[in-house]
């Protein structure tokens, strides 16, 4: 990247930074990723290895034919220069061949630094993301994406608080907290992926809350390496004790509200579809959004390109997370 144009970055960084000491919004907020390398041989011998039915091996589930962290990466770098410190969460001996592992603001940390030993390894998500609160240094409030999630546009704390502090919860239709919501069911109404699939500003201390408020559910879930239809959905979980038990707290940002700085777009193999999805995606530029892989096991090659194209042309300039 041009040296010129990342020190006016670092200022613009510190100005923002400035003003929101000044708006009462000065602790350090750190991102967490989950990530997998699925194309990694060793990682697939030991999949095969766990796995007890064909739904264990479903593609979509590791490989990435985009190498959407990296593009991830560029857009924190370009659209949340305020971002503290950057974690990696993955499992070992696994780290992205393209990343710099020597940046100060990056940290790669395996599942076996933080997980009880019994729960290694794991190939269920939920598992994974009930320990994302007890990696080491991390601060009190985060950010959590996946890696499929980017930004599109200029992201400020103000997307994850109130004026006066609260935590804002994306994810709900309108604010409710209804149980019923917060497991993997195949059910358009309970999963709700349109909305579900965003970024997600946790609190520690709200995050292992909700885990001693269902411990049974949690117990659950860590008993299946592999996902399950009737695991607990951690980051389902969260929004409902958040709303439910943090209410004074906290406020939901309402669907319309949402809809208007966040998009929800599934990857299929349907050229034209894809084609006009991703020239509306570039035209609206939303603050958040999620390109979730569901090309099934024969992935349309012509696809591809559109979306490697695409993240190319959005995020040309390298950032310095990369070799």
């Amino acid at each position: 990247m041009d040296e010129s144009i990342h020190d006016a970055k670092e200022a613009n960084s510190t100005k923002l930074i400035e003003h929101l000491n000044k708006e009462g919004i000065n602790k350090p907020i750190d991102l967490v990723y989950t990530w997998v390398d699925g194309n990694d041989l060793e990682y697939q011998k030991l999949v095969n290895k766990y796995s007890e039915k064909p739904l264990d091996l479903n593609p979509e589930r590791y490989r990435d034919l985009f190498e959407l962290m990296k593009y991830s990466l560029r857009s924190v770098e370009k659209f949340a220069p305020w971002i503290n410190h950057i974690y990696i969460f993955t499992c070992r001996p696994q780290k992205p061949d393209w990343l710099n592992v020597d940046h100060p603001k990056i940290s790669v940390v395996h599942h076996d630094e933080v997980f009880d030993e019994q729960d290694v390894p794991t190939f269920n998500y939920n598992v994974i993301e009930s320990y994302i609160h007890k990696i080491p240094g991390l601060s009190d409030d985060f950010i959590y994406l996946n890696d499929d999630f980017l930004f599109g546009n200029e992201v400020h704390p103000q997307d994850f608080y109130t004026k006066d502090g609260k935590v804002l919860i994306h994810g709900t239709l309108f604010g409710e907290n209804l149980g019923w919501r917060i497991y993997n069911k195949k059910n358009d109404i309970v999963g709700l992926g349109l909305i579900e699939h965003s970024p997600l500003l946790i609190r520690k201390e709200w995050w292992q809350g909700m885990q001693d408020s269902r411990p049974e559910l949690i117990d659950e879930i860590k008993s299946h390496k592999f996902r399950e239809g009737t695991d607990v959905m951690t980051y389902k979980l969260y929004r409902w004790y958040a709303l439910k038990h943090q209410s004074e707290h906290c406020r939901a940002i309402k669907l319309p509200e949402l809809l208007k700085i966040h998009s929800f777009h599934k990857i299929t193999n349907n050229l034209k579809k894809q084609q006009r999805a991703f020239q509306w995606l570039e035209k609206k530029q939303p603050k958040f959004y999620c390109l979730n892989d569901d090309q099934g096991e024969t992935p349309n090659m012509e696809v591809v390109q559109i979306v490697r194209e695409f993240l190319a042309n959005y995020y040309p300039e390298s950032s310095r997370f990369e070799i």
